[in-house]
């Protein structure tokens, strides 16, 4: 099973990501992924490829996870379900 660095972000602005989830690199195990996580030669890889995507400063983080296939999957199935409902 391979496992993933996800993000959430402090945000609630319409229309601003609220996650960035890093397909690579790619972990065998959650131990491997949250030593990565903290591990600071790792932390200026995903933090360069944050503010490629965002810019600099990146977006302020609220969470870092370490999640399966599986998990992705769900959520993806959970933002294609909840895409044609409003609150």
């Amino acid at each position: 099973m391979k496992w993933f660095v996800f993000v959430l972000f402090m945000t609630n602005e319409p229309g601003t990501p609220n996650a960035y989830l890093f397909t690579t690199p790619n972990f065998n195990s959650q131990q491997e992924c949250a030593m990565a996580v903290v591990n600071p030669q790792m932390t200026s890889v995903f933090v360069t490829k944050l503010m490629q995507e965002f810019g600099a400063p990146p977006p302020p983080i609220r969470t870092i996870s370490c999640i399966t296939e599986e998990t992705i999957k769900k959520i993806d199935n959970m933002s294609v379900h909840s895409e044609g409902t409003s609150t």
